[in-house]
């Protein structure tokens, strides 16, 4: 009875997200949701902790990354729908363990979207979204953490699961809320527009050009914007010259978009319509040509 709850904690807190597991199936101690029973005084932590002690090791590393600046207003760290305190533990350890050129979507807009296999860099139609009402027809966005201010920024969509997907660029969100937007493009969203206008006098918001989402023609079904499984969209992005240009499975299709001026971040839309699309960013190498 020495080794306290407390002990338990501090000692877990250096396990893997793996060892919380198996350390959790050792003992119901470890692993099951404590009862709670006030009437015989299981105490405050109890009556606190609606799950297991592994979860709760999992959960204060949770907190304690998403107190520090970089990841206080990252869609990462927050728990989706039912999962558990240990699978995003884990997704924030896969994030720890990239290297800081790597892109990740750090920003979900919209509640039919969610991360596919656990990867920051990897998101998908929600897996809910096609056999649920509360999940409307429409799109959902990711934004990439990584803001690009000058220069030539090359990045690599590829498709991992078929599905109505755009890709491009929008102005960074800091200190937008997005929490209860159900849907969100762009181009049809009202909050975004009015969000850019109020900070034209900023210099990162300089212009009139503030998204550009990449669109495909309709292929031989008249499906626009559908990406096949294993497509590959490139996007360079020159803001040294105000211009994007698009690549798809290495074909330079040329300059989509000019005029982009200002603060721009990556981004992908997922469309919640009968296919449950999928899309990985990857930093990639400037094409040479």
């Amino acid at each position: 009875d020495a080794f306290t709850d407390d002990a338990v904690l501090a000692i877990s807190y250096f396990l893997s997200s793996r060892d919380l597991v198996n350390l959790g199936l050792t003992c119901q101690r470890f692993g099951a949701t404590p009862r709670v029973d006030i009437d015989v005084g299981v105490g405050v932590d109890y009556e606190a902790r609606p799950w297991s002690l592994m979860e709760e090791v999992a959960r204060q590393r949770v907190a304690d990354a998403t107190a520090k600046h970089e990841w206080r207003n990252s869609d990462i760290l927050i728990r989706q729908g039912s999962e558990s305190w240990i699978a995003l533990d884990h997704r924030l350890h896969r994030l720890l363990r990239t290297s800081s050129s790597s892109l990740v979507f750090h920003r979900l807009i919209g509640n039919g979207i969610a991360y596919a296999k656990n990867d920051p860099s990897h998101v998908q139609v929600h897996d809910d979204a096609l056999s649920s009402g509360q999940y409307p027809l429409g799109s959902s966005c990711a934004i990439c953490q990584n803001v690009m201010t000058c220069g030539k920024h090359y990045a690599q969509f590829i498709v991992t699961r078929e599905g109505y997907i755009e890709v491009g660029v929008m102005r960074p969100i800091q200190g937008w809320n997005t929490r209860d937007l159900k849907t969100m493009h762009p181009r049809g969203s009202n909050g975004y527009t009015r969000f850019c206008r109020q900070r034209n006098d900023d210099r990162e918001f300089e212009g009139d050009v503030h998204w550009y989402l990449h669109q495909t023609s309709p292929d031989n079904y008249g499906r626009s914007n559908f990406l096949r499984n294993d497509d590959v969209v490139g996007l360079l992005l020159d803001l040294d010259q105000g211009i994007l240009s698009a690549y798809k499975n290495g074909r330079c299709l040329g300059v989509k978009k000019d005029g982009l001026v200002g603060h721009y971040c990556w981004v992908a839309s997922v469309t919640n319509a009968v296919y449950r699309g999928a899309v990985k960013i990857e930093s990639a190498s400037l094409p040479e040509n």
